[in-house]
């Protein structure tokens, strides 16, 4: 410090020590510079930032030149003490002036506190906002004195201004992270495949840095595909307190499925921990009309000054075949099959547009008027098997199952039927197959003759020599 000045305030009680920025001091002058931290890019709205400063008392040179004193004078002076919190104490001097100490030695509880007060006595304390998307920000022309400063992001400081300050801005914000999973497995970032009418399990992990003061909104806008299940609800870990967002809130959206806030007062408890929502939606046939299939979180904070969004997508597949004749190619209508899974019946529903979906009361599906079996809204974890149970008149069933092949429905869109695979049907009586009764009659039909013919010979010959 210039001159070797030794402020005896801040050396015993550190109350000009920034909570989570760090202080340069230089020259004798009013003014304060911040260079803004980069981390300010997340903000919405051109990346402009807030700092707003509150002077809390003067600030002067002692007689000898070697101490800072800091004073409550004025017409509101007895007021402003009256607001004090615990951790200072003002005495009253000769001069009519109360001089300030404080209890404690930590930056952080200093700026807290001061903040606490500051928010309760805005007619007391009023402050002066600066907003800019510049860097470095000044902040000029200020009487010698100890100021709170708070940025838009939750941060403050304490900080004296009986020399030029340089305040390089080290901030630490609230994040989101969006994940999913089905019913088994592990949650993930990655896009994942489901069935429709099968639940997706989501987990949004809010990580609450040790500098947020500032209610947090989350909310959930799911693709039209996903529907909230209401019902089984919203599981929020560790237990805490929350409320419902309403539309004079900053980060209310009208389309969400959910949307919860949690108070200024529950992030401050959860300084430097993560809170964690758990919930789940359900994938619907409207999954197969949409060009994304996208779940977001949004978070809010500092009343919409600070906005973060994660995503995480899924998908959907689908598979057919196409029944024709084995000789002449000729589209073979109304053929018979039961779908299955795992061994497990695939219940289905016929669309208006001909395709079967998941869901329904029965697992059969039947060719249409072209030879076609089309399926969508599959999950490709899953394999799915075709079982011929009725053919036309006239045609052989088929020997084995049809091990379906799946194909990813990308931005909605449903490949042409050129895409599936060509099954065949024979006509004619279809002989039993090698090793069978069938081949077997033959051969010991045959031998039987051999033998009977042989026996008649041999009976002929017997009754010629008896006669010569």
């Amino acid at each position: 410090m210039k001159n070797k000045k030794c402020f005896r305030f801040i050396t015993s009680l550190m109350l000009s020590v920034v909570m989570m920025m760090s202080l340069v001091f230089t020259a004798n002058a009013a003014s304060i510079t911040i260079t803004r931290d980069n981390s300010w890019d997340y903000y919405a709205t051109e990346n402009k930032a807030t700092y707003t400063y509150y002077k809390i008392f003067d600030a002067e040179i002692s007689a000898d030149g070697n101490n800072a004193v800091y004073t409550i004078s004025g017409t509101s002076a007895a007021d402003k003490v009256a607001a004090l919190p615990d951790i200072f104490t003002a005495t009253l001097g000769a001069d009519g002036k109360y001089a300030v100490t404080t209890t404690s030695t930590s930056a952080s509880d200093i700026a807290d506190a001061l903040k606490t007060m500051v928010d309760a006595n805005t007619a007391l304390f009023p402050g002066t906002s600066v907003t800019t998307d510049d860097s470095p920000v000044v902040i000029g022309n200020l009487d010698n004195g100890y100021y709170l400063i708070e940025a838009s992001n939750g941060s403050v400081l304490a900080v004296q201004t009986l020399d030029d300050v340089v305040i390089e801005e080290k901030n630490d914000y609230p994040t989101i992270d969006k994940q999913q999973k089905k019913d088994s497995g592990d949650y993930t970032d990655s896009k994942i495949a489901a069935e429709i009418g099968s639940y997706i399990n989501y987990k949004v992990i809010v990580h609450i840095p040790s500098n947020a003061n500032k209610a947090i909104v989350v909310a959930d806008i799911m693709s039209d595909g996903l529907v909230y299940d209401g019902d089984t609800g919203l599981t929020v870990d560790p237990e805490t307190t929350y409320s419902d967002v309403t539309e004079t809130d900053e980060g209310y959206d009208a389309d969400a499925a959910w949307q919860i806030k949690f108070s200024a007062e529950t992030v401050a408890a959860n300084k430097g921990s993560d809170i964690v929502i758990t919930y789940r939606a359900q994938v619907t046939a409207d999954t197969l009309t949409q060009n994304n299939r996208l779940n977001t979180a949004a978070l809010t904070y500092d009343n919409g000054n600070y906005v973060l969004t994660d995503q995480v997508e899924y998908t959907t597949y689908y598979t057919g075949i196409n029944k024709i004749d084995g000789e002449d190619n000729a589209a073979m209508e109304g053929v018979k099959f039961e779908l299955t899974a795992g061994g497990n019946a695939v219940n289905v529903t016929k669309t208006e547009d001909g395709y079967y979906i998941p869901g329904g009361n029965s697992n059969v599906v039947v060719t249409d008027e072209n030879g076609f079996i089309r399926i969508r809204g599959l999950d490709n974890t899953k394999t799915y098997i075709l079982t011929e149970t009725e053919t036309q008149s006239g045609y052989n069933m088929l020997d084995e199952p049809v091990t379906l092949a799946l194909r990813e429905e990308l931005i909605s869109l449903f490949a042409g039927d050129s895409a599936f695979e060509e099954i065949e049907n024979n006509k004619g009586t279809l002989l039993p197959s090698t090793g069978g009764i069938g081949t077997t009659i033959f051969y010991v039909i045959g031998g039987l003759l051999i033998i009977c013919a042989g026996a008649l010979l041999v009976t002929k010959i017997r009754m010629n020599s008896k006669e010569k």
